[in-house]
């Protein structure tokens, strides 16, 4: 996956409308635009394209209200495809979005958080285009935001903020200015739902604090580039996070109504001055004013506060005592149940975080640094994998092991340096990959000596399959690396079966130096 910088003008252009139409898909039908968009990616080899209208298709289901995890399965399969970690996250945290709204997972083998977490661990690693990375980083607080984990949320929100600081490609500056705006109206609803939970357990101050912390940013990103239900609903935020804070209230209620917005404007109003009744301790002023609001605050209000408002208008005079009581009992039950439960996330990730630290160092010692194929030990690791007596019965019976040597390798480095013949390695070490299946195994044994297990074959296959490879070596554009340069390989080839999948390689071995003997750049062969 190219860097930013990397990117040429039409795949930037590209990734610019991607994101637009992300936007774009969650209030209007954009199913033409998003069709054809798909199909320049599919040509263009755009992979990142992709995934992102597909992302756009799942926010036009939820808006609709059909299904989508067709959508969210092509997201992870493409993200997977790239092997761009920043891509999976996104990937993995748009999935633990959607699934926050479901009574259970959608794979019963897991948690719903577990995308979540998988997400928050990838994105420890600094890898992706900036506005690809924050994207997922937005991803995982909306995912926490929905979750009641509200701190995560704003940790995430925070960071996707400073990243966002180093971009500076000018072609991408748009989806930039569309982030930074996602951002500054998730903080101020995230703060809003936290603030209102403290404030429904008792910590007034608490959310004062929380809440006027919030204030200056959100009113600061307001320009004339907002959609106008995003500004209406982001300034309903915002006046009510100014009740919570005890301030001036804002000019929301003197400001011109707009219509298709998720808020009512009256009944914001009307819950800000109830919140300000509260605070000031006017119990039963307070019920008056929201007496019967919580229906009439539109969805785009959090769920803390609605929960807040309905909390307030149950103290209404000659509420039983004991009712209001056990409101607050609850309350309190659900703020500790959040807490735990942020805990065991937390726990959760700093789990997911040692699996893939261990995983990398399995890694380290398992692959060859310079190609990126297994070395000596991942070789041996593979063979041990297929003798283990506890292996699946399904297991392949018949293999074939390639030796693998570069022709006169010593010549290329000697007329073209060292750094030259450490790319033809890695050249070849693609071609190698290319030529493997999961079941299969490309290794550098050191040097310029390779191995190539196939798993489960036929009688023609192995030889078949070493002729390619010859060939794709000799037509690679070698001229490309260093010019003058020609580059072949030898291949030494035997079949045999599982239990003998030790001693194939010293025939393979024997094979090669045969093969190199009688011309070089060819095969020998044979079998059991």
């Amino acid at each position: 996956m190219p860097s930013a910088g990397q990117l040429d003008d039409a795949h930037a252009a590209a990734i610019e409308r991607a994101y637009d139409l992300i936007g774009l898909a969650q209030g209007q039908n954009v199913d033409a635009e998003i069709g054809a968009a798909e199909a320049e990616g599919a040509a263009r080899g755009w992979t990142d394209v992709r995934l992102l209208l597909k992302w756009a298709r799942t926010m036009a289901a939820r808006e609709s209200g059909s299904d989508n995890s067709a959508y969210l399965q092509a997201m992870h399969d493409l993200a997977e495809s790239t092997g761009e970690t920043s891509l999976l996250a996104l990937a993995l945290a748009t999935a633990a979005a959607r699934r926050s709204k479901l009574e259970r997972a959608l794979d019963v083998t897991e948690s719903t958080a577990t995308p979540l977490v998988r997400a928050v661990a990838l994105l420890d690693e600094e890898s992706g285009p900036v506005i690809h990375r924050a994207a997922a980083l937005i991803e995982v607080g909306v995912a926490a935001q929905d979750r009641g984990f509200w701190e995560l949320a704003v940790e995430y929100y925070d960071r996707a903020e400073r990243y966002l600081d180093g971009a500076d490609d000018p072609r991408l500056a748009a989806t930039v200015r569309l982030q930074r705006r996602v951002l500054s109206y998730n903080r101020a609803e995230v703060v809003l739902d936290w603030a209102s939970a403290q404030a429904m357990i008792g910590g007034w101050d608490s959310a004062a604090l929380n809440a006027a912390g919030a204030l200056p940013c959100g009113y600061d990103a307001i320009d004339g580039d907002w959609p106008a239900s995003w500004e209406m609903e982001h300034r309903a935020h915002l006046h009510l996070l100014t009740a919570l804070a005890g301030m001036r209230p804002s000019d929301f209620a003197r400001r011109r109504e707009e219509a298709s917005t998720g808020v009512s404007r009256a009944a914001v109003v009307a819950l800000g001055e109830a919140i300000g009744a509260a605070r000031a301790a006017d119990t039963a002023g307070a019920a008056r004013l929201a007496m019967d609001l919580a229906d009439r605050l539109g969805w785009a209000t959090p769920q803390g506060t609605r929960l807040l408002c309905m909390s307030i208008a149950a103290r209404q005079p000659g509420t039983p005592a004991a009712v209001a009581a056990y409101a607050d009992e609850l309350a309190l039950l659900r703020w500790n149940a959040r807490l735990d439960q942020a805990t065991g996330l937390r726990d959760a990730i700093d789990v997911e975080r040692q699996r893939r630290d261990h995983e990398q160092l399995r890694r380290q010692v398992l692959v060859d640094e310079l190609t990126g194929l297994a070395n000596r030990r991942g070789y041996r690791a593979y063979l041990n994998a297929r003798l283990n007596p506890g292996a699946a019965s399904e297991e392949p019976r018949e293999y074939a092991v390639m030796m693998v040597d570069v022709d006169h390798f010593k010549r290329v480095n000697d007329r073209f340096g060292h750094d030259v013949g450490d790319l033809v390695l890695a050249r070849i070490s693609q071609v190698l990959s290319a030529q493997v299946r999961p079941v299969d195994l490309a290794a550098r044994l050191g040097g310029d000596e390779f191995v190539v297990v196939l798993a489960g074959v036929g009688p023609d296959h192995p030889e078949k399959r070493a002729q390619e490879i010859i060939d794709t070596v000799r037509e690679q554009a070698w001229d490309e690396v260093a010019p003058g340069l020609t580059v072949s390989i030898s291949i030494g080839v035997h079949r045999g079966g599982v239990q003998e999948l030790p001693t194939l390689l010293t025939d393979a071995d024997r094979n090669l130096y045969h093969a190199k003997n009688t011309g070089r750049g060819r095969i020998a062969a044979t079998r059991r």
